[in-house]
């Protein structure tokens, strides 16, 4: 079941921040340590949730319990929820999950130009804290059904994203970010770049667009989520991704976020699990001081997580 979008939603249309819940999912305790994931999806029934594009790829059925369940195997206790593209700009199914997540969870939001202050701002009284922006295209160079280009962000969504203190997450192959970079220096929010800046680690650590990209992690303009699983993967090893993992935390750890993907959709193998993800982040760093800050502090200051249990 695809449901035809539908222009100029309003939250209190939608019944979004008065009766949104999910039913199947109990209470959540407080947790003892805030390992933050920040970089995760959830996919419910087209029952439940339809989905507003018709989906690139064939989502898989999962709720916020398995998220759950999987972070509890893991030892992670906060998540940042990120819309996936089938479900465009309806914030239905996130609004819900962050309601249930309560302190657990922030959430990243997709809009168009369209969205007004006044929606903006109850999205973010709900739990989201940001706005996606897509500029990875499909094989045929055509847009993501449910993207919103960068072009929006710099032209008309800065400035309100700016007002209410919220960032811009983008998602993109490096090859195409770079063109940005002037632009995105200027609008005065923080970005944060999905899957390690969209990084080929074919092209090797002395790529131009990578060094660049190096260099203004290191001046604290930009941050990335450290997705190894999005630059290599299980079958081949992520050896080939550890140099540039390396390189982002020698240039600045003060920048970087630790992040799955989960539940990893379009995945060309075996996707990994997030226990041996977060396995792999502690053999590379081993330094306690540097682990503790990227999965723990860093997403208390880019996310705005309650620092009492960080």
């Amino acid at each position: 079941m695809v449901k035809k979008p539908r222009q100029n939603w309003t939250l209190h249309e939608r019944g979004a921040v008065s009766d949104m819940t999910i039913n199947s999912n109990k209470p959540i305790a407080r947790p003892s340590k805030a390992i933050c994931d920040c970089h995760v999806h959830v996919f419910e029934t087209t029952e439940a949730y339809p989905f507003e594009n018709i989906p690139v790829y064939a989502p898989p059925y999962s709720p916020l319990s398995r998220l759950r369940e999987t972070g509890d195997t893991a030892g992670v206790s906060r998540f940042v929820l990120v819309q996936p593209t089938p479900y465009g700009r309806d914030p239905a199914l996130l609004l819900a999950s962050l309601k249930t997540m309560g302190n657990r969870a922030k959430g990243i939001a997709v809009a168009d130009a369209s969205i007004t202050p006044q929606d903006l701002e109850r999205l973010q009284q709900i739990g989201v804290v940001g706005l996606r922006f897509i500029e990875n295209l499909l094989p045929n160079g055509q847009r993501m059904p449910g993207a919103v280009s960068v072009d929006v962000l710099i032209e008309k969504l800065a400035p309100l994203l700016k007002e209410l203190g919220m960032h811009a997450e983008i998602w993109g192959p490096l090859t195409r970010l770079t063109d940005y970079w002037p632009k995105l220096d200027k609008i005065g929010i923080p970005v944060v770049l999905d899957h390690m800046g969209g990084v080929d680690v074919a092209l090797g650590l002395s790529n131009p667009d990578f060094l660049n990209l190096l260099a203004r992690v290191k001046e604290g303009k930009i941050w990335i989520k450290l997705a190894v699983c999005r630059r290599g993967t299980g079958d081949n090893g992520f050896g080939a991704v550890r140099p540039f993992h390396d390189a982002f935390i020698s240039a600045n750890s003060e920048q970087l976020l630790w992040a799955t993907d989960f539940p990893f959709v379009k995945y060309a193998t075996t996707p990994p699990k997030m226990p041996d993800l977060i396995a792999i982040f502690r053999s590379w760093v081993k330094d306690e001081a540097v682990i503790d800050q990227i999965l723990v502090r860093n997403p208390i200051t880019r996310y705005g997580f309650a620092r009492d249990q960080g």
